[in-house]
Parts: C-alpha cells; sequence; structure tokens
C-alpha cells in the first residue's frame, strides 16, 4: 500500500479508533438473530479487491435514523472532509457496519440498514444522538481496501532478522522509521511510552517478544 497507507497503518496498530466514538457491542437477547439489509448501488466493472477482515479500508458515510429519515452522521464535514480509515471486522466500527462492509471493493457504493441489536441497542448513544433501540441507516462509499496493519507483510516489515517474532530492537527501529515519515514533532518520552505500551498489549506471554501469533490478533492471513 501507499507509505501513507503504511503510516496510518501504524496508528491503527497502536490506537483502536471508532467510527462513532463509541464501539457499541451487540446486545443479546432474540433482536440478536436480525440481519443487515444490505442494497447495492454501485458497482464499478473491476470490481477487487473484495474487503475481507482486518483489511484496512478508506470510505466515506452518512448516517440516518430509519424512524424520521434525520442525519446523525456525515464523514464529509468531519476531519477536513477526509474519509475515514479503519479495520473491517474487528470491533473498530459497530457490529453492523463491520457486516455490511465484508465483500466491498473500490469504487461500490452501498445502502445498509441495521438493526438495534447490531448497533447501539437498548442504551442507544446519546453523545452521537442516536436514541435507544434506534434502526440505522449508513450510506457508504468505499475508495480504499488495503492490507491491514496486522498483515503479514507488516509483520515481515518489522521482523528484520526474520525469526518470526518482534523483539524490543526491531519495533523500536519500527517507531523511529514511522516517526520520522510522518514527520510530526513528538517529545523524546512518546517513542519509549508507546513502544512499553505495544509490548503491554501485545506481548501475552511476558516473554519480551512479541510472536507472529500475538501480532496477528485479526486471524485473516496465516503468519
Amino acid at each position: 500500500p501507499p507509505r501513507s497507507a503504511m503510516g496510518r497503518g501504524l496508528t491503527l496498530l497502536l490506537l483502536p479508533l471508532a467510527l462513532l466514538a463509541a464501539p457499541a457491542r451487540a446486545e443479546g437477547g432474540p433482536a440478536a438473530a436480525e440481519e443487515v439489509q444490505i442494497e447495492v448501488l454501485h458497482v464499478p466493472e473491476a470490481c477487487s479487491p473484495k474487503s475481507k477482515k482486518g483489511d484496512l479500508l478508506n470510505a466515506h458515510y452518512d448516517g440516518f435514523l430509519a424512524s424520521d429519515g434525520s442525519k446523525f452522521y456525515c464523514s464529509r464535514t468531519q476531519n477536513e472532509g477526509h474519509p475515514k480509515w479503519f479495520v473491517l471486522g474487528v470491533g473498530q466500527v459497530i457490529k453492523g457496519l463491520d457486516i455490511a462492509m465484508m465483500n466491498m471493493c473500490p469504487g461500490e457504493k452501498r445502502k445498509v440498514t441495521i438493526p438495534p441489536s447490531l448497533a447501539y441497542g437498548q442504551q442507544g448513544y446519546a453523545q452521537g444522538k442516536i436514541p435507544p433501540n434506534a434502526t440505522l441507516i449508513f450510506e457508504i462509499e468505499l475508495y480504499a481496501v488495503n492490507k491491514g496493519p496486522r498483515s503479514v507483510e507488516a509483520f515481515n516489515q518489522i521482523d528484520k532478522d526474520g525469526d518470526k517474532k518482534l523483539s524490543e530492537t526491531e519495533i523500536s527501529q519500527y517507531l523511529k522509521e514511522e516517526f520520522a515519515r510522518d514527520g510530526k514533532k513528538r517529545h523524546p518520552s512518546a517513542h519509549d511510552e508507546i513502544l512499553a505500551d505495544i509490548f503491554k498489549k501485545n506481548d501475552h506471554n511476558r516473554d519480551g517478544f512479541i510472536s507472529a501469533k500475538e501480532y496477528n490478533v485479526y486471524q485473516h492471513d496465516e503468519l
């Protein structure tokens, strides 16, 4: 993927981000069997690659309440109008969007209807102006499908000595390269804090290395 996408991939590797501030968990009960309805509005002639779990997607979307058609979200009015980047299928967005955007190719447009059980459930989401038990409609336009930050390619790029595990030195070097690439000014301590955080969150057996299995939490590629 282009360098900028890899840079964003790093941020995703470190900090899960949510499309709508707080990712909701689907609630149990009979309603949980409800399904996402997908209406494909446009498909380009060359429809590939198709999105799959763990891919890094770039998309614009508008969100509406099914009850009255009012718009509660528009990605084009946020972040200077840049499309959103997120990893598919790992809970960075509401469950209904993770389902609705599978097998979608760049240039494709979809209109999807998501039941409350796969959105914000009985709680709703007051901050996002979503009432309890709300069915949501999203109009989505997908721009890019890239290998996600937890892909084999990303692992091998960091694993300089090819021993199938990532040492503190290797990740430290990777962070330096990424920081140099994005050119943002950071306090010198930021590097050490991020490095410690990566090991805290990923080195599950605490052996001082992040193994291929520990790194590839999304299980979409075989390492």
